[in-house]
């Protein structure tokens, strides 16, 4: 280990000295800021004034912001893009209004819009507000069962719709033609087998090259898996629908797009992959295909970097391939070492020891890197845009701090021992891994009882301080019947969940309900005291109980009247899209979330338009946001982290051009 590290002291001062180097010889450097002009610095951003459409059709009632027709008009003119506004910005009407313009203007045949399986209905329901008479196809769960499917595509292929809205999770389930599925997987093989011959030829190691092949073969078995899982239905392709453009909601959910690389050993490198992605990717392409390369892919999402900067590459991968290839940016490898250095560090093991770690985590050449994404990235905060939103009281959240209950310091050094047996092998991983006691550690955070059974009800746990602090809230806002959320993604419920009560079912029903199955979660937990706290059992409700569209819609409108006055959830299914504004006075974070992008959503919730009681007070409303830590756990490094890491996100996407390089780690570590 000695020598490993003196060696990568070595390699650091080696690089140093370069970079000296390159610039003591006049012609050299003469050369090379020539060719830097003519290859990156070379770029004025486009401005967008859509200040001139008209919109026909639209609905005359509903009048779209100015960065609204800014972005419709740059969706119409400049062909793919991202629209990367503030969570609760408006974007659902951008894409419509982008959506009808294309399709009346000739620019589009048929758009199809994929969101969160929780939203279709909604999307309908705001596509038939802004447009009235819009011939659009809501598909449905039941569409696309076995039975319906054949029936559904043939609907979507002969119809002449203005837009097509479709499930995530549905649109995989639209086949693409074998001839598309094979040449885009053989040309990830091709990049793979380059990759291997030259690390061969340039005697790489051992271990690179078998890890490259790993890749390869794991390619090779997906193109065989699908072959032989192939079922010959007779049934309409994706590229026999008439689509020829996307519109995707919350685009970070195709983020997971596995990228072939060298840097097989480097935290920070994108090595994650999703089917959903790789369906996405291939059917993008396609789309973009048919465009001649101009438009065809519009992306939007109010967290465009949800951990890593590296995820910018993938952007550009869905939104920017012409641009890739003629700046011979299109593999991996060759982007990260024109905008990324890798940063080897001494960092301190979960065990109190240290251990050198190598992350792809310095970002260089900024100004060249956000100029180039910024043509398809429309980035707008809310300092930008000025929406009107209620004020956070403070400023800021409010941390709320509970003293650690009794247990939590010997279950910490109980992980420590974990941690260092599965650090020297001698645990099989389908029993214990870093992430297993990564888990156990958060829910240690939140409440004992879900990692000791036999542990008991803290009287001052963070549980416990939050529903009193509900309790407390719910009294203060009373008269106006003022909403509160709680986001918890641990101890979900399972099994019987709870039902959306009707407006006029009795309470005592709807608890005796909801208890069905609950009595172990703390769900359960959480409503039978704030019942205690004086709150009524039919104005607590669950999100995971809300499954059908009709019970997410009822359940969404007892909360803007203000018949529900607590919801319960996750981040999977409260985080994005969810319009429950209208009487928000407070949300609380039990847990903590893993990424910066989580934070964001949860509180673009409460952070968002059309809160009536802040129209109703502009200069003295104030809403508040409530962060749960639990003293000496997981909860204070999470929370310091998933900071630390929104400050960088949000810096890099700021357009700042003076920005030239940007530090990204994603724990503490120590310098050598």
């Amino acid at each position: 280990q000695r020598e490993t590290f003196a060696a990568r002291e070595k390699m650091q001062r080696i690089k140093d000295e370069f970079r000296k180097w390159i610039w003591q010889d006049e012609a050299r450097a003469d050369r090379l800021a020539a060719l830097y002009n003519q290859e990156y610095n070379n770029l004025r951003l486009r401005e967008y004034d859509g200040s001139h459409l008209t919109l026909p059709g639209m609905n005359p009632a509903i009048k779209l912001r100015q960065h609204q027709l800014n972005d419709v008009w740059r969706i119409l003119t400049s062909g793919n893009k991202l629209v990367a506004h503030q969570v609760g910005a408006g974007k659902t009407g951008d894409l419509i209004a982008a959506a009808m313009e294309l399709k009346r203007l000739g620019l589009a045949t048929k758009p199809m819009v994929i969101v969160p399986n929780h939203l279709v209905e909604q999307w309908g329901a705001e596509w038939h507000r802004f447009y009235p008479a819009a011939n659009i196809l809501v598909t449905t769960k039941n569409d696309f069962t076995p039975k319906n499917r054949k029936q559904l595509l043939a609907r979507i292929a002969t119809g002449n719709w203005d837009g097509v809205i479709v499930a995530q999770s549905h649109f995989t389930m639209i086949p693409v033609k074998d001839e598309t599925f094979n040449a885009f997987l053989n040309e990830q093989i091709n990049q793979l087998e380059n990759y291997i011959r030259d690390a061969r030829a340039e005697r790489q190691g051992t271990r690179l090259i078998k890890e490259l092949e790993k890749a390869k073969r794991r390619l090779e078995a997906k193109l065989r898996r699908r072959e032989a899982g192939i079922q010959r239905e007779e049934i309409f392709t994706f590229e026999e629908l008439g689509v020829d453009s996307i519109f995707l909601d919350e685009s970070q959910s195709a983020k997971n797009l596995y990228v072939t690389s060298k840097m097989t050993r480097v935290a920070g490198v994108p090595t994650t992959e999703s089917s959903r992605a790789f369906d996405m990717f291939v059917k993008t392409r396609h789309v973009y295909q048919l465009q001649n390369k101009q438009r065809g892919v519009v992306f939007a999402t109010g967290t465009p970097v949800t951990n890593t900067m590296a995820e910018l590459f993938n952007i550009q991968r869905y939104l920017q391939p012409q641009v890739l290839e003629e700046k011979g940016l299109t593999h991996f490898d060759a982007w990260a070492n024109a905008f990324g250095e890798e940063v080897t560090a001494v960092e301190m093991a979960v065990t109190g020891g240290y251990r050198p770690k190598t992350r792809f985590a310095r970002f260089v050449n900024m100004p060249e890197l956000i100029q180039m994404v910024r043509q398809v990235m429309d980035v707008k905060t809310q300092k930008d845009l000025n929406l009107p939103v209620p004020k956070l009281k403070g400023g800021g959240p409010t941390t709320v701090e509970a003293p650690p209950p009794p247990g939590l310091k010997a279950f910490i050094e109980s992980l420590d021992k974990r941690a260092e047996a599965i650090r020297q092998g001698g645990v099989d991983p389908r029993n214990d891994n870093y992430l297993k006691l990564t888990t156990d550690g958060r829910n240690a955070a939140v409440d004992m009882r879900l990692v000791d059974p036999g542990a008991s009800d803290y009287a001052n746990s963070k549980l416990n301080l939050m529903v009193r602090q509900i309790g407390k809230v719910y009294r203060q806002w009373s008269k106006d019947k003022g909403t509160q959320i709680v986001f918890l993604d641990l101890s979900t419920p399972k099994g019987k969940e709870t039902v959306v009560p009707e407006p006029d079912a009795q309470a005592q029903e709807v608890e005796t309900t909801e208890e069905t199955g609950l009595r172990d979660t703390l769900y359960g937990d959480i409503k039978r005291k704030l019942v205690k706290q004086g709150i009524k059992a039919d104005e607590i409700a669950f999100i995971h109980g809300a499954k059908k569209p009709e019970d997410r819609i009822r359940l969404f409108a007892n909360m803007n009247t203000g018949k529900v006055r607590v919801l319960i959830g996750s981040t999977e299914k409260m985080g994005t899209g969810m319009k429950v504004q209208r009487r928000h006075v407070a949300l609380h974070h039990l847990d903590v979330p893993w990424r910066p992008a989580d934070v964001e959503q949860r509180n673009g919730r409460i952070l968002r338009q059309g809160n009536e009681l802040w129209e109703r007070d502009p200069d003295k409303f104030e809403v508040e946001i409530y962060h749960y830590v639990t003293q000496e756990s997981f909860d204070v490094s999470m929370w310091q982290t998933i900071e630390r890491k929104a400050r960088f996100i949000a810096q890099a996407l700021s357009g700042d051009l003076n920005i030239r390089a940007l530090e990204d780690l994603d724990e503490m570590v120590l310098t050598a």
